[in-house]
């Protein structure tokens, strides 16, 4: 997968969504006592490539579909998702198994980036489902224009120092000049910053480029960027908000699952192709992030 280094507060900010939103799930579970499951595009997508967006597993939905032979969630995924790129209202239904269910898209920066999925059986009441629908579309919304504005006020920020330091150049450090501005950090805690900022955006660039790779690791990172796997190890997640190893999994499994919904290979197959030593290896991950195992997922959302 082609991809380029977020070079942005905003393209850090995507990155750091996907654990935000989980937190912010916890949340919405703590207030309203029903579970959400959300499905974010992979970040860093490269230039001229669609976003990729996997649908989510419900685990009521897994309950419900294991114990029999239809699956109809394919179908209305994709209902889903072109009502959310159409218009950021939230899209309801009711399947053909018995169960509601309600997709809030998540809008980041004017792009479809995600839905958060919301499903309840018949025990739960309309009003109870229509309130924690808008509880949920509120902490999403929420969520999303907090990031929205901490990105750009990250960029604004970097932009101000650079137009300080041009102006502290050109002035020949004439205090004048840079009278209007807000006093700037340190030099050297800025230029710390920055090289951090970059390392980081290199490792996102090297695990986008080749979490295929099996023998992808920490280490290999480390030494392929020319540095201290510990160093490295502890900026990854100081930026990005969670370990490297981690964000590495949700590539692979991403991918997978893009594999599993599209193509007729075998999971075995699918397994190597995502940067998996071995179905073993996929299943035990799948099942931990996803809800379901590689052959149920295929089976809800395959193509017939």
């Amino acid at each position: 997968m082609q991809s380029t280094r977020p070079s942005s507060g905003l393209e850090l900010t995507m990155v750091r969504l996907p654990g935000l939103m989980r937190r912010a799930l916890g949340h919405f579970r703590k207030i309203t006592g029903l579970t959400a499951a959300t499905s974010l595009v992979t970040p860093l997508a490269g230039a001229g490539q669609a976003a990729a967006l996997s649908p989510p597993v419900h685990p009521r939905c897994a309950r419900r579909l294991r114990s029999g032979r239809t699956a109809p969630c394919r179908k209305q995924w994709f209902i889903h998702v072109r009502s959310s790129r159409r218009s950021p209202s939230v899209h309801s239904h009711t399947c053909p198994i018995g169960l509601r269910c309600s997709c809030v898209p998540i809008q980041f920066d004017g792009r479809l980036i995600g839905v958060a999925k919301l499903v309840v059986g018949p025990e739960t009441s309309d009003r109870a489902f229509l309130t924690a629908t808008s509880v949920l579309e509120l902490v999403v919304t929420g969520i999303c224009q907090d990031s929205l504005a901490s990105g750009l006020s990250e960029e604004v920020r970097v932009l101000r120092q650079h137009l300080a330091e041009l102006r502290q150049i050109h002035s020949k450090g004439d205090p004048v000049a840079d009278s209007s501005d807000a006093p700037l950090a340190p030099a050297a805690s800025r230029a710390t910053q920055r090289r951090n900022l970059t390392l980081v955006g290199r490792a996102l660039a090297h695990l986008h480029r080749h979490y295929e790779a099996p023998a992808l690791s920490l280490p290999a990172v480390a030494e392929a960027l020319g540095c201290n796997p510990r160093y490295l190890t502890t900026r990854f997640t100081l930026i990005v908000g969670e370990r490297m190893h981690a964000y590495l999994v949700r590539l692979r499994v991403a991918h997978a699952c893009r594999l599993l919904m599209e193509t007729n290979v075998l999971i075995k197959e699918a397994a190597y192709a995502s940067g998996f030593r071995g179905n073993g290896g996929l299943v035990r991950v799948f099942r931990r992030q996803v809800g379901v195992s590689p052959g149920e997922y295929r089976r809800i959302f395959a193509a017939r």
